[in-house]
């Protein structure tokens, strides 16, 4: 370990600090700051201009106190102006020089040559006059190791009596490792002048000044009894391998004078300045310091605003109520510059220093562009050129950082591969995409329906849909987004039903891709009860298993040697009300199955017992008195003939009509479809000649009586054909109290309980069952 030790002779010494750098292993490079008296009469100090370089005077020298060698670093030092104060009368002095040792640890020191023979510091109220001064620094070069510094510490710090002080030392350390400070002990103090001199400037100024360690903040107070003058501090900043501040890797000194002034108003001027600032190497460092009076001082204007700190320049003012310099910087090097305000108002009250810091870089780091976020499609879902066979609700678009959402609008694009827009997802709507917690550097939007299998498609995404922010160390923020980004990725085709017609049963292996992925217990052959079940063999498929002649299957021979067997499975449709026989509903699953089969004859088979006598024929012929007719729309003109195709939602038109020039009327109506062999359901939509299904519209024209209904199917019905079935009554025309009459009244089926039966007297009346299908 070393020690660095500064003397200088005369009162013109107003404070110092030494730190160093390591080279290498012995060699270092010595940094110092010293301050002095502004005042002709000290030539070798005083400044005329920041800038000006000067040399010590040949008195002091910076020695290695315990080399056995090269024991001069150097004499005289050779000085830089770099700050000066013509309102406190100081002036601020930089140097540096290299320096090998004859081994690793060593002291250093920068004293007079000679002893202490005159006083050094002005005359000190807490330690009286002619007192020595010096400055001491260790120095290690085993370790790498940069020592800590205080780059922006003013030489003189000025309080009013009564009032006090908060002086923020801000020190760096060029490695980064935490620092504090602590009141230099005995082994650091300066010697005394003789043996008899027991009372070396050494520790606090005061004994009511406090110096927060860790912080390095120093709160100097001035008490009752303490009296007008200068007051002398030193103190020692150390660095350590970590925050437990267990043993210090170096410690350097800093020495300072504080002057308490007459008492008076404690309200100072008031100084602003941004406290962080960050920029890239070659770049000048400019900004504004502001200074002015506050409300309750006793001051009238701004007289000097001082500034501390290496290579800081700052313009003059003129003294006023409120006051800006402009300050400026050209860093060197690589590093945290630290630089320190503080402003004098014409009482002489001195503000409390408002320090800043520079972050010297190789780039900007806000200003500069730092590396966009890029979109990794070998990572998202779907990926890059991959068969993209999954079933996630929702896809994802992977990046190589953390990202945010965007202010602005940006679009994620899924595009055919003819270029046509499926589906677009707006990044900054919630509602659209999403950017989950769990993993930052994703974004998610819901899965697009309707995308065909065996074909390629491209994802578009729009520059900006990721966005990163960069913080730099002065809470600045640089904002980059990704570029435009495209890739590609094909849906397989999707794998189709399975058809095995065996020797004695159909099996139906039917992908659940294929039908949407619902539910086996919804779907199911004609014959609702076959219902589908879990394929398992393969999960990826639905299993439908039944016997030629089950589920509803329905038989045709093509030819002698040839015969078809055809089913359907589908889903179930919304029934029109809980519980309802019928549906107005589209299903969402209609799969015709159909088995061709060779060698299969089917026939009916019928027999006849032979009985013992033979039976006696008798035939008869008669003629309907009425019938139902099915039309194409409303004008009721152009009938159909063959059995109707209609779809879910055509509205249907039928009439009553006579065969004998009789009134008719209908009096109930009801559709019938076959479910399963021999068994049958029925839907009655008109009943006492009012319609009870909500779509129902009855009408009259003439001798006919009309109705229409919108179509509909049955939920487990076996055929595909429907039967409609309406009791139709014929009446004498003559008749107005006839029962055809009642049933044909507008007024019947809103006047409610009104079912009465017309008047039958001289009439006639006959009921006919008439048919119709439809298919649906």
């Amino acid at each position: 370990m070393a020690f660095m030790v500064a003397e200088v002779y005369a009162t013109h010494y107003r404070g110092g600090t030494f730190y160093y750098k390591r080279l290498g292993k012995a060699k270092i490079r010595v940094f110092w700051r010293l301050s002095f008296q502004l005042i002709n009469y000290y030539p070798e100090y005083y400044c005329n201009e920041v800038g000006d370089n000067l040399i010590a005077e040949n008195l002091l020298a910076l020695t290695c106190i315990d080399c056995g060698t090269n024991t001069t670093i150097l004499t005289p030092l050779k000085l830089k102006c770099t700050s000066i104060s013509q309102e406190m009368g100081w002036s601020l002095l930089d140097g540096q020089v290299d320096y090998m040792a004859d081994r690793k640890e060593f002291t250093m020191a920068f004293k007079t040559i000679d002893t202490c023979t005159d006083s050094s510091w002005i005359k000190l109220e807490n330690y009286g006059a002619g007192k020595c001064w010096s400055l001491l620094t260790k120095v290690d070069t085993s370790i790498k190791n940069d020592s800590p510094q205080v780059q922006a510490g003013l030489p003189v710090y000025r309080v009013r009596h009564g009032c006090k002080r908060l002086i923020d030392l801000n020190p760096t350390d060029g490695d980064g490792d935490p620092t504090k400070c602590r009141w230099a002990n005995d082994d650091e103090c300066p010697e005394g002048r003789d043996s008899n001199d027991v009372n070396r400037v050494c520790g606090r100024a005061t004994s009511l000044t406090k110096l927060y360690q860790e912080e390095c903040k120093i709160e100097f107070i001035t008490g009752e009894d303490d009296l007008q003058g200068w007051y002398g501090a030193s103190v020692m900043i150390e660095d350590f391998p970590d925050k437990t501040y267990r043993k210090a890797k170096s410690t350097v000194p800093f020495q300072f004078l504080l002057k308490v002034t007459s008492p008076g108003s404690c309200i100072v001027p008031k100084i602003e300045i941004e406290h962080c600032f960050e920029i890239g190497l070659g770049e000048t460092w400019s900004s504004t310091v502001t200074a002015s009076i506050q409300t309750g001082s006793d001051a009238k204007i701004i007289k000097e605003i001082q500034a501390s700190g290496k290579g800081l320049k700052i313009d003059d003012i003129n003294p006023g109520k409120k006051v800006t310099a402009k300050v400026s910087f050209l860093p060197e090097a690589k590093g945290t510059y630290v630089f320190s305000f503080t402003a004098i108002d014409d009482n002489g009250v001195q503000s409390d220093p408002t320090s800043t810091r520079v972050h010297v870089f190789s780039t900007n780091p806000v200003k500069d562009k730092q590396p966009a976020p890029s979109i990794l499609p070998e990572e998202s879902i779907p990926a890059q050129e991959s068969l993209y066979e999954g079933t996630e609700d929702y896809w994802t678009i992977k990046f190589n950082t953390k990202i945010r959402r965007p202010e602005k609008n940006s679009f994620i694009t899924i595009r055919n591969d003819t270029a046509n827009v499926i589906v677009k997802y707006n990044a900054r709507k919630k509602s659209e995409v999403t950017f989950p917690k769990g993993d930052p550097t994703i974004l998610q939007f819901r899965a697009p329906t309707g995308l065909e299998g065996g074909k390629s498609y491209l994802v578009f995404v729009d520059e900006g849909a990721g966005v990163t922010d960069y913080s730099g160390l002065c809470g600045g923020i640089a904002t980059q987004t990704n570029v435009a980004s495209i890739y590609q990725f094909k849906i397989p085709k999707p794998p189709e039903p399975e058809v095995e017609c065996g020797n004695s049963k159909i099996k139906v292996h039917i992908p659940k891709t294929y039908v949407n992925n619902l539910p086996a217990s919804e779907l199911h052959l004609k014959d609702t009860r076959c219902r589908l079940e879990e394929d398992e063999d393969d999960p990826k498929y639905y299993l439908a298993e039944f016997s030629y002649y089950e589920c509803g299957t329905s038989i045709e021979r093509s030819s002698e040697n040839h015969t078809n067997f055809y089913n359907t499975i589908r889903d179930d449709p919304t029934p029109i009300f809980p519980g309802a026989p019928i549906t107005r509903a589209q299903h969402n699953v209609e799969v015709e199955i159909i088995c061709e089969m060779t060698g299969v004859v089917v026939n009916d088979v019928y027999f006849k017992t032979v009985a013992t006598i033979t039976p006696v024929k008798y035939k008869a012929t008669g003629r309907f008195k009425a019938y139902l007719k099915m039309y194409e729309d409303s004008d009721y003109r152009n009938n159909i003939n063959e059995t109707a195709s209609v779809t879910i939602d055509d509205v249907m038109y039928f009439a009553a009509k006579s065969t004998s020039s009789t009134n008719v009327a209908i009096e109930s109506c009801k559709a019938i479809t076959m479910l399963a062999r021999e068994t049958v359901r029925e839907y009655t939509f008109i009943q006492d000649g009012c319609g009870i299904d909500q779509s129902v519209v009855i009408s009259s024209s003439g001798l006919d009586h009309r109705f229409s209904i919108k179509s509909f199917e049955f939920m487990d019905r076996a055929s595909d054909e429907i039967l409609v079935k309406c009791k139709i009554i014929s009446c004498n025309d003559l008749h107005t109290e006839s029962r055809c009459a009642t049933l044909k009244d507008d007024q019947y089926c809103s006047s409610k309980g009104r079912r009465r039966r017309g008047n039958r007297i001289g009439t006639f009346e006959d009921e006919t069952n008439a048919f119709m299908t439809f298919k649906m």
